[in-house]
């Protein structure tokens, strides 16, 4: 029986992750979704500008109906990572082709001192 460590292994491999630099690139480009997966206190405290509010135990039955493109780039986060690369692989499965997860999450973000 797999652990949870296990599954959160099999689902970053079946991911793609971007580095903190690389999303706020993407940022200032515009034309990519960002999609916040934390909870609503999370939410509350900081967000990356622009993003789409959509808390994790919500995804599979909201997310079509927040973010109708399939193909639209997609950056997901969550406060460290875990969550977002758990979302990352769903969407995937839901059949959304440009995913990404944010490596380290929000708090890396903020700890950087990006926007």
């Amino acid at each position: 029986m797999p652990t949870p460590r296990d599954l959160l292994n099999q689902a970053k491999a079946s991911i793609r992750e971007v580095e903190p630099p690389a999303a706020e690139g993407l940022l200032e480009q515009g034309g990519v979704t960002f999609l916040d997966v934390r909870e609503p206190d999370e939410y509350e405290q900081g967000a990356i500008p622009n993003a789409v509010h959509l808390p994790r135990g919500h995804l599979e039955f909201q997310v079509e109906g927040k973010l109708p493109d399939k193909t639209g780039p997609i950056v997901v986060y969550c406060a460290g990572g875990v969550r977002s690369a758990f979302a990352a692989k769903t969407m995937g499965d839901l059949g959304y082709t440009d995913v990404q997860s944010l490596i380290g999450g929000f708090n890396k973000w903020k700890d950087d001192g990006r926007p």
